[in-house]
């Protein structure tokens, strides 16, 4: 299993996976176009997108969903976030619970978000696991029960607190994002992340704010709360794709 974060931010979100048996992409949140030539930036020669995992309805999630379905793309969402985007998507499969999808056992697990049925994942292939939580207000202890024993994770650190209080935003929006269904500071992931890192290797930094954290900072305040540990934090980019993680390597 390869794992390659396209691009994650409020501008659009997408996670490749290449699985034992096709591509799998987590969220859609560009063009299909936009994903394949992301996709060849990294290294990957995309014809086309066997299964995509929504994590949740928002269009920075789902702004390539039309063109995928059309294109005859497996889609598969929580049933509450299938209903929240409408009955134009008849042929999607609902993930309940677990899932056996392109050789991968995928596992979705709830994240308290300001959504219909947000989801994280854990994607799981032989012996590797790897867990997917972005977009949440708080780490709860069902989201850290649910990440335990991954070898690695895609995980929020959207925001620098002092950033985001001093910044432009409305007091409205400022609330939302440090609410429990909002999104994870760079000191939440960081506390989270010590804890889960007896067995993980690796971590991607994910969904950072543009206006309210800087790339720099959030992998200084990340990794001054794992200390000595000895896995690899990578960053993802708004506007290109990450560095691409074998899992065969962990």
């Amino acid at each position: 299993m390869r794992i390659c974060v396209l691009g994650s931010g409020s501008a659009g979100n997408a996670i490749l996976v290449e699985a034992p048996k096709g591509y799998l992409l987590v969220d859609a949140g560009f063009s299909w176009r936009e994903i394949k030539a992301r996709a060849r930036r990294a290294g990957f020669d995309l014809r086309g997108i066997d299964a995509l995992i929504l994590t949740h309805e928002h269009a920075d999630h789902t702004r390539g969903l039309p063109t995928l379905y059309r294109r005859g793309t497996t889609v598969v969402a929580s049933p509450g976030t299938l209903r929240a985007l409408g009955h134009r998507f008849r042929r999607a499969v609902p993930l309940n619970g677990d899932l056996e999808l392109l050789g991968l056992r995928i596992h979705a697990f709830p994240v308290p978000h300001d959504a219909a049925e947000p989801r994280g994942l854990t994607l799981t292939s032989g012996g590797s696991r790897v867990g997917i939580a972005t977009d949440l207000g708080e780490v709860t202890h069902l989201v850290m029960e649910e990440l335990s024993g991954c070898k690695a994770l895609v995980f929020e650190a959207n925001h620098d607190l002092e950033m985001l209080l001093s910044g432009p935003y409305p007091w409205a929006l400022k609330l939302r994002i440090l609410g429990p269904l909002g999104h994870l500071s760079n000191d939440a992931a960081g506390e989270a992340l010590a804890g889960l890192a007896d067995s993980v290797s690796a971590v991607f930094i994910a969904h950072l704010s543009q206006e309210n954290n800087r790339p720099g900072l959030a992998l200084e305040t990340v990794a001054r709360y794992l200390g000595r540990w000895d896995g690899a934090l990578y960053l993802t980019y708004p506007n290109r794709p990450s560095a691409v993680l074998d899992l065969g390597t962990l």
